[in-house]
């Protein structure tokens, strides 16, 4: 496999992380139903979602709303995936990355929907990296990749980000 494809695939399944870590933006609807529902439980591999989730009928409509917005997102790129991770993934366990281990062995078997979708969530996360580095190195220094979390630091602290990273956050 290319290594131009390895790092589309990459970098959608990076991206896709990202997706579901939206609920914790700086200007999520969620914020307010985080702080009082989720407090003290670390962002990143989902956690607060799946806590929100949990309370889902003490959220405000405006959280309801946004998360399923990110649900619906996510659906996308599952749906573009769903008969290819079927086909060579089947027996692959989630978690600990094999599915996208599993999932970038087969990239030259994968339908051209998941491929077509991969790339295409991969070209934002690009957007975001080329345009966000600097900030991300001098305001989220230290911060693993991984669950979004750089992106929810970039998020937090927009204002405090360039022009060109700022317009890519919105």
């Amino acid at each position: 496999m290319g290594t131009l494809k390895t790092s589309i695939l990459l970098a959608a399944l990076a991206a896709g992380a990202l997706l579901t870590s939206a609920p914790a933006r700086a200007d999520s609807a969620c914020i307010p139903d985080a702080q009082e529902f989720c407090k003290g439980i670390p962002f990143g591999e989902g956690r607060v979602m799946t806590c929100l989730q949990s309370r889902w009928s003490d959220l405000s409509s405006a959280c309801q709303q946004e998360i399923q917005g990110i649900q619906n997102r996510a659906r996308q790129i599952s749906s573009a995936c769903t008969n290819d991770i079927w086909q060579y993934c089947a027996n692959v366990r989630p978690g600990a990355d094999r599915l996208r281990i599993c999932l970038r062995s087969h990239w030259e078997d994968l339908s051209s929907t998941c491929r077509d979708e991969a790339a295409r969530v991969a070209e934002k996360a690009q957007e975001l990296l080329d345009n966000c580095q600097p900030d991300a190195d001098r305001l989220c220094a230290g911060l693993k990749p991984g669950g979004g979390q750089i992106f929810l630091c970039l998020k937090a602290q927009a204002s405090k980000t360039s022009s060109q990273c700022q317009a890519v956050l919105q």
